[in-house]
């Protein structure tokens, strides 16, 4: 397999570095969609599915008949596609920040299911088949966080601080799924408890890599 130049290892890092910054704009989305919604949507008991709820375009007689209305559910809809979309580019062109072996197979393996996942999410929204929907929503919240702790492993001897800043954000994440998982606590807090310290970490690490290529070009780089 030929060895992909220096020029090459850059161009795609800058891809990938830019793609996971970029998903930084998903955020956004939720935003825009919740402040839409005619009634207001509160985020300590909605999901962040609801947002995603079809079949309500906001006039009247639909807002009277909808237990929920999410006017701009195309938005956030089209940000969970592409944020998937983003993961998976991002993998792909920063998979050399990792050590070849075991390590990065793993957290490619878990960065493309995360990738996977999220990206259904907005093909099947909730109100269409709210089965089908949990069954592709549930891997990206365990396969995001076991990417955070096979990347924290793998980044542990070059790059210290990062990886217990990886390490941090895995943590966050695991208490927000444990937190899902216990009667009365508000639904939507545990939810992005358990989503958000991944979407900020791949924001923080495609600012990371923008700011670490030079070690790329050198030709000892296993």
């Amino acid at each position: 397999m030929r060895t992909p130049s220096p020029a090459q290892r850059l161009l795609a890092v800058r891809v990938g570095a830019t793609a996971w910054v970029l998903i930084a704009l998903y955020f956004l989305a939720e935003v825009v969609t919740a402040r839409a919604w005619p009634r207001p949507y509160e985020v300590r008991t909605n999901s962040v599915s609801n947002l995603g709820v079809t079949g309500c375009d906001g006039s009247a007689a639909q807002i009277a008949a909808a237990r929920l209305c999410s006017p701009l559910h195309a938005v956030i809809n089209s940000a969970f596609v592409m944020t998937g979309v983003l993961i998976l580019a991002g993998a792909v062109g920063l998979r050399e920040f990792l050590p070849p072996g075991r390590l990065r197979r793993a957290a490619l393996t878990l960065l493309c299911l995360a990738a996977v996942s999220a990206a259904l999410t907005g093909v099947v929204p909730i109100n269409v088949d709210a089965h089908l929907h949990q069954l592709v929503a549930a891997p990206t919240f365990v396969a995001r966080n076991a990417a955070m702790i096979v990347i924290a492993i793998a980044l542990y001897e070059r790059w210290r601080i990062f990886a217990l800043w990886t390490g941090l954000c895995c943590l966050v994440g695991v208490v927000g799924m444990a937190a899902i998982l216990l009667p009365g606590e508000p639904f939507g807090v545990t939810e992005r408890l358990a989503l958000y310290p991944f979407t900020v970490w791949v924001v923080t690490a495609g600012v990371a890599a923008l700011r670490t290529r030079a070690w790329l070009t050198s030709p000892e780089t296993p």
